[in-house]
């Protein structure tokens, strides 16, 4: 027999309305946990070898839908409780001014969808910073409940994944056949599929491995795996071989120092001599192999996986001698005081080692940062004249590509014309030309409290804890170290919004935040919404949930389903199937409309079937979807040729040169289209630029030699056919 269920009834003989309301609250937490560790573990481990962009789409895909179903969860709870929870004022004030300046930024760009949404398959627009800061104030209220380790083990099992791939890589194990288009560069990428953004999530995430083994609660098999994955993920950077990965794991050792500060003075020593060779390994084995091969590896694994050892060994033999041990602080430190206590000491110690390693691997690493950053530097220069261009707004984020030609050095446009890029790769340099000051100025402001968040978590806590907020404290800042020479990508872009919130459910305190208060009153705050019949309001909410998420599920899912379309076209043009490829494109069109590499590709299969105007039709739309791109208005130009639309050649060869007024290749290649449509003047007036731009691009002066042997130019032809072989007697000399 089934007993009768009770129900709680509020003094007026109803249905007692809070009952209701926590076990909504209870099942939203649970749901939005789940949504949270997914989003952690998937986004820098997915992959899909069935679409076109195998890393970046199915990574773009899964966090947007994951972190849009995590604010839907949370609108719908707002509805349903009839109650808006706000948190600290500092908060509140720097989160409204960053979404309010994403806002006003996209609408005023020139690019609003561009800016909005972002570039395919990268997607860093408005909509996925928005999205990422709705999961810092949900990991925030998430975290005033309960704790947020596993959070912090979400992070830490995909680094085990993506260590544990790049280590198959590297032992010619991969069972995947990758071709040359499918992967950046290098034999070993990882599932990000990109050695840089591979480097850089083992970096930043490294110090949170590192908590496993020295600071965390975890079985003491779970601590000595992690322990051995440290020299793993330490030799995996020297296979991804890039600096900025090697620079934020330098964040791991004072994680290190961290746990060593907190042993008592007569076991230091010991200490020490377990510390310093993880210390040493994460340091310097980056500097000293290039490809360790498996000993080096495994012994990498035995020195960290020993020392993790002996680290819990001693936890166990004197649990009172160590940070094991909670002791709540007494006296909860103010802001001031925080900044002058112990956890600032451990902070500073990684400077010291930073020290140490310049003084004996100076060399390697200054010559790592002239060939890292000798694009770099161009790219920031480029961007910094972008931003003065519109420095209250900036022209959108991601339109870098649409002014990069426009605004680059001469120097480098002769040297490196084909060295084209559509980011920064800086996210603080690249928010500043794409938001200007007004995007950049609130996001430093989140920033700012975050940090002085994550400095009062670790001052204001006792016990295991203080050092949990330590590493995420580190791996936030070791985030930040990376994306002074990286791109926000799918990836990346989310972790430092959640690690954030970890510091902010530890910290916040209104003391805090007292000199950002005076608009709002100190504390979380409840603005109670007119609560009507609360059956119609809670059926209301359940009903808009719905309608949302069929509405935005489509429109989040569009990249996805376009570029597995794509992936299917391309499959056709390798078997010479041009109905199937176009009617693959034409649904990836219809998905995904603002792409104009899907353009370009439908105006090969028009052009290869002989539709010629068809094909005009979409080079233009993929000229116009692309305004950085001089390549493809010349190529609009030469198909207008094709077809007899001579004014619009012209008028697409003029679009070029304006876009890339010192490219060789652009000013060639225009000034053969001009040839054609009987512009003469204007194309010896375009190949004189090129003249004085003193290429030694031998294929450049075949086609001038071939439009001068056109139009009767003999002296001309002579002197170009010279200027084939660089150095010549009646040319200009290389370089």
């Amino acid at each position: 027999m089934t007993k009768p269920t009770v129900q709680s009834k509020s003094p007026d003989g109803t249905p007692d309305p809070t009952r209701s309301a926590r076990l909504t609250q209870v099942v939203g937490d649970k749901s939005q946990w789940v949504l949270l560790i997914l989003l952690i573990i998937g986004a820098p481990t997915i992959f899909l070898r069935n679409t076109l962009s195998t890393f970046d789409i199915p990574q773009l895909t899964l966090l947007w839908t994951l972190a849009g179903a995590v604010a839907l969860i949370g609108f719908h709870r707002l509805i349903d409780s009839g109650n808006l929870t706000i948190g600290p004022p500092a908060l509140t004030i720097t989160s409204a001014c960053f979404l309010a300046a994403l806002f006003l930024t996209s609408v005023l760009s020139e690019q609003p969808w561009v800016a909005f949404t972002g570039l395919p398959g990268r997607g860093a627009g408005a909509l996925a910073y928005g999205l990422c800061l709705g999961l810092l104030h949900t990991v925030y209220r998430l975290g005033r409940r309960r704790s947020l380790e596993p959070v912090v083990l979400a992070f830490v099992a995909a680094h085990v994944v993506v260590v544990g791939y790049a280590l198959v890589q590297a032992g010619g194990l991969d069972p995947f056949v990758w071709s040359s288009g499918e992967l950046y560069v290098g034999p070993v990428f990882s599932t990000l599929g990109n050695p840089n953004f591979s480097a850089g999530y083992v970096g930043l995430t490294l110090p949170l491995l590192v908590w496993v083994p020295f600071g965390s609660r975890c079985h003491a098999i779970l601590r000595l795996s992690a322990g051995a994955m440290v020299g793993a993920s330490v030799v995996v950077l020297t296979y991804l071989n890039s600096f900025q990965g090697q620079v934020a794991a330098l964040m791991a050792i004072p994680v290190l120092a961290h746990w060593a500060w907190h042993r008592r003075r007569h076991g230091r020593v010991l200490v020490m001599a377990i510390v310093m060779p993880v210390a040493s390994t994460i340091a310097g084995v980056p500097q000293l192999l290039d490809s360790p091969g498996l000993g080096p590896t495994l012994f990498a694994m035995f020195v960290s996986a020993s020392c993790a050892g002996l680290g819990i060994w001693l936890d166990a033999r004197d649990p009172a001698n160590t940070y094991l041990e909670s002791r709540p602080v007494a006296v909860e430190p103010k802001p001031l005081s925080v900044l002058a206590s112990r956890p600032l000491v451990w902070l500073a110690s990684s400077l010291v080692v930073v020290a140490t390693g310049v003084a004996f691997f100076g060399s390697r690493i200054f010559n790592q940062l002239e060939s890292g950053l000798e694009h770099r530097l161009v790219f920031w220069r480029t961007s910094f004249s972008i931003f003065l261009s519109n420095p209250i707004i900036g022209t959108g984020l991601e339109t870098y590509s649409t002014h990069f030609t426009a605004h680059r050095p001469l120097s480098h446009a002769i040297e490196y014309e084909f060295v084209l890029s559509d980011s920064a790769h800086s996210v603080p340099v690249g928010m500043l030309s794409g938001g200007g000051m007004l995007l950049t100025a609130s996001y430093l402001a989140i920033l700012v409290v975050i940090l002085l968040a994550g400095i009062r978590a670790v001052g204001r806590t006792g016990g295991h804890k203080r050092l949990l907020y330590g590493a995420v404290l580190a791996a936030w800042l070791a985030y930040h170290l990376q994306s002074l020479v990286s791109i926000d990508t799918p990836s990346l872009i989310y972790t430092q919004w959640v690690l954030g919130g970890v510091l902010l459910a530890g910290g916040a305190s209104e003391d805090l935040y007292r000199a950002l208060s005076t608009a709002i009153p100190g504390g979380a705050h409840k603005f109670s919404l007119r609560p009507g019949l609360r059956r119609w309001r809670a059926l209301g909410a359940t009903l808009l949930s719905v309608a949302l998420v069929m509405l935005l599920f489509g429109s989040l899912t569009a990249p996805l389903r376009a570029d597995l379309s794509a992936f299917q076209a391309q499959e056709a043009f390798g078997r010479s199937d041009l109905q199937a490829a176009g009617d693959e494109l034409l649904q990836a069109i219809g998905h995904q409309p603002r792409n104009g590499f899907y353009a370009e590709g439908m105006a090969v299969v028009y052009g290869d079937s002989g539709l010629y105007e068809l094909e005009f039709s979409e080079r233009v739309r993929s000229a116009n979807l692309r305004p950085g791109n001089p390549s493809a208005a010349v190529v609009a130009a030469e198909s207008a040729v094709r077809i007899g639309r001579l004014s619009d050649a012209e008028a697409w060869i003029e679009r070029a040169v304006s876009i890339e007024p010192h490219g060789a290749k652009v000013l060639v290649d225009s000034a053969a289209v001009l040839v054609d449509i009987g512009r003469i003047d204007r194309a010896l007036g375009l190949l004189e630029v090129f003249d004085s731009l003193r290429s030694s691009d031998i294929y450049r002066w075949i086609t001038v030699a071939d439009i001068h042997r056109a139009l009767g130019n003999a002296e001309a032809v002579e002197r170009a056919m010279l200027c084939q072989r660089p150095g010549q007697e009646g040319c200009w000399p290389a370089g």
